[in-house]
């Protein structure tokens, strides 16, 4: 992660850190002080790339306006957005089952080694009993391990499970909540779509020196998003967490799960880029940063679909849509008088042949 004295542009900078991103490890059997160090460094490529002015749009009803008199920014988990396909991830189904076969066929002789001599080191479940009335039969070890991958169907059917809930858990986690931001203001698109018309209001937000905020168990990051005409490949990051997923399940020894974790470690960076990835022809216009709000699996916010975290000061300015109600745009004012920010108002530009908006600085 060392770019220390290279400089890019913003758009070189952007390739850069999707490469970094895709490139990148942050292995979970590392100590804490050194993934830490790792984000850290991270964390000091991404800071000075984020620009001055960064904006979020919203509609002018009683939740944005509370949060924007009380310092705060929304976040909600990625399942609440109306792209279907924000924060799903791809894997290669054929790959996975052949690499579980593979490490089926590594591990099986030695578990029929040690149900042999030590059967009570097993959970008592239906698979156990069915290896050892297998054991006991005249079959070889060979036959056994055959016949329990192809006859024993509730087996592959578990796995395959257990692979697919972690396909989907990206997009229903809801102890990793998002706020969204775009660097265009004057965007029509932003302003029709996520200000309800040219009705509602744009924020605009400095978060320069950001870097990483931890408070009350939530760990606040922010980044830009990848834009990408393919998903997230986390074929390698599913097969892991498909197998610590399905030793949970089966209440495998905490010996044999211990080692599994410290020889197959998870790329923590994972839990960052999968909310990361967008599709490219739809959605680069909109120049977009993510403000990832991961909170702590035993926080009371952590089954919530939304939350509101403090800005830090980082409010600078507010922006009027073109079409905003009177009365609403009254008591929003009022606020901003009183946080001492930058007002302006945005209206389309009818003396130019362009389809542009102009923002005009209110006094």
């Amino acid at each position: 992660m060392n770019n220390e004295g290279v400089s890019y542009t913003r758009t070189q900078f952007k390739k850069e850190f999707a490469k970094l991103m895709e490139s990148a490890s942050i292995p979970s059997n590392m100590s804490n002080a050194e993934i830490t160090k790792r984000y850290m460094e991270l964390f000091s490529f991404v800071e000075p790339y984020i620009p001055r002015k960064l904006f979020r749009f919203r509609k002018c009803d009683i939740n944005s306006i509370i949060s924007f008199e009380q310092n705060t920014i929304p976040v909600c988990a990625a399942y609440k957005f109306p792209d279907k396909y924000d924060s799903t991830v791809y894997y290669d189904h054929k790959t996975i089952l052949q690499r579980a076969r593979k490490a089926y066929d590594q591990l099986m002789p030695n578990w029929l080694f040690m149900l042999k001599n030590n059967p009570s080191a097993f959970p008592s479940n239906q698979m156990t009993s069915k290896i050892l009335e297998l054991i006991h039969s005249s079959k070889s070890d060979g036959e056994i391990i055959e016949l329990i991958w192809h006859d024993y169907e509730k087996l592959q059917y578990e796995w395959e499970q257990h692979i697919t809930k972690q396909e989907q858990w990206p997009r229903a986690n809801k102890t990793t909540k998002i706020a969204c931001f775009t660097e265009a203001v004057k965007s029509k698109f932003m302003w029709d779509n996520y200000a309800d018309g040219y009705t509602g209001f744009a924020l605009e937000y400095d978060f320069r020196g950001w870097r990483s905020l931890s408070i009350n168990n939530h760990a606040v990051m922010l980044f830009p998003v990848i834009y990408s005409s393919q998903k997230m490949d986390a074929t390698e990051m599913i097969d892991i967490l498909g197998a610590q997923n399905y030793m949970i399940y089966n209440n495998v020894s905490e010996d044999i799960k211990r080692h599994y974790a410290a020889t197959v470690p998870i790329n923590s960076l994972y839990f960052q880029r999968m909310y990361l990835y967008k599709d490219k022809a739809e959605y680069s216009h909109e120049k977009e940063w993510r403000l990832l709000d991961m909170e702590d699996m035993n926080s009371p916010e952590a089954n919530e679909d939304y939350f509101a975290i403090n800005d830090t000061n980082s409010l600078k300015a507010i922006y009027y849509g073109p079409e905003i109600n009177s009365h609403y745009k009254s008591h929003l004012r009022s606020i901003a008088k009183q946080k001492k920010i930058r007002e302006y108002d945005v209206i389309l530009d009818t003396n130019n042949r362009k389809y542009t908006l102009k923002t005009i600085l209110l006094k």
